[in-house]
Formats: structure tokens, C-alpha cells, sequence
């Protein structure tokens, strides 16, 4: 599929079949077993991004918890805009991780409860994103709005997830830039980040 640059694709993977068979060799050489069995998945999602070439190509994941156990599904496109049109639809899924119908982080966090401007306060993921991306910025190794959405995307969170990173970088005078949100639709013309000097 990775072959056929036009063509999106979906494919279902159950966590309880690479649990029962954990210890057969086949599994063992090729997924790295993850310590907590809700992360089955993203180990999943990290083989066969292992195995992509090195033109970009987008894989993400998403869980599905059902009686019987963990049902995953794991997305693929070529194309920075299905990618986004991905993440777009589970975010509004899972507006904690985007990634599972379940709190795949055990955060404890609930999706509608307040929401406090504390580091401590904010679903692992996106503090890991936030962190990320302020550091690769600060390091002077994004230079436009395709940069951004790169980092987004590696991280499986939405390009409004970049918006309060870059507000504040913004507003200390780290950058400059004219727009707010990174658009995937300009991907073939993407709007430059200025670095402030000082």
C-alpha cells in the first residue's frame, strides 16, 4: 500500500491475538511488547513505521475497547491532508489523546472537566508534544508551517495542538510569524517561522 501514493488504507489488529501469541517467534522478532498491554498498539504502529521508506508516509493508531478486550485500527496515508483529516476525526473521538476510546494514558483525566494552564494538569501526550515542539523551534529546526504539522503528525496530535506553543513563543519574542494554526492545505507554498534576534 505504501507503494500506492493516492490510496489510504485502514487495517484492524487485535492486541489479544498478539497476546495469546506473545511468545511465538513471529511476534516476538517484530513487536517489542510493551509493558502495559493498552499500548499494544502504538508498539504496532512503531514496527511498521520502522519498515517505511524514507519518503514520508503516515501511519497512526486507534483503540477501540470492547468486553472481550482491545481492538486497534491503524490508519495510513501519504498524503499530509488525509493524515489530518484522520487526526481530526479522532481527536473529536477522544479529546484526550486522540488515540482510543478509553483513557489509553491513564491520565484520569475527563474529557469535559475544567482544564487547568498547568504542565501537570495536561494529558501526557500533548505536554510530551507542547515540550517537543517548543524544543525543536527554540533549536532553531523549524522553519515553517510543514515543520509544524511534521511534528503534530509524529506525535498523532492535530495542528491546533501547535497553537499555544507558538502563541507563546510569539509573545516572548522567540518568533514571528503571521498566521496562527499551521494549514495542510498550503503544504505545497507553506508560511515561513521568523526567528527574532536578540
Amino acid at each position: 500500500m505504501v507503494s500506492a501514493p493516492t490510496c489510504d488504507f485502514l487495517f484492524f489488529l487485535s492486541s489479544w491475538t498478539l497476546h495469546r501469541f506473545r511468545d511465538h517467534h513471529a511476534i516476538k522478532q517484530k513487536i517489542s511488547r510493551p509493558d502495559d498491554h493498552y499500548h499494544v498498539h502504538r508498539a504496532a504502529v512503531d514496527y511498521y513505521r520502522g519498515l517505511l521508506p524514507s519518503s514520508p508516509y503516515y501511519l497512526a493508531p486507534f483503540s477501540i475497547r470492547k468486553e472481550s478486550g482491545i481492538y486497534g485500527i491503524i490508519f495510513g496515508s501519504a498524503k499530509p491532508l488525509g493524515m489530518d483529516k484522520f487526526l481530526q476525526v479522532a481527536w473529536k473521538k477522544d479529546r484526550i489523546s486522540g488515540e482510543a476510546d478509553f483513557d489509553i494514558d491513564r491520565d484520569n483525566i475527563q474529557a469535559d472537566q475544567p482544564k487547568f494552564d498547568l504542565d501537570v494538569f495536561q494529558p501526557t501526550k500533548v505536554f510530551a508534544f507542547r515540550r517537543d515542539l517548543e524544543s525543536l523551534i527554540r533549536a532553531g529546526q523549524i522553519s515553517n508551517e510543514n515543520d509544524v504539522i511534521q511534528v503534530c503528525f509524529r506525535h498523532g496530535v492535530t495542528r491546533q495542538h501547535a497553537t499555544p506553543v507558538l502563541a507563546k513563543l510569539k509573545e516572548s519574542g522567540v518568533i514571528a510569524l503571521d498566521w496562527r494554526v499551521p494549514d495542510v492545505q498550503r503544504w505545497d507554498s507553506p508560511r515561513p517561522i521568523s526567528f527574532r534576534k536578540g
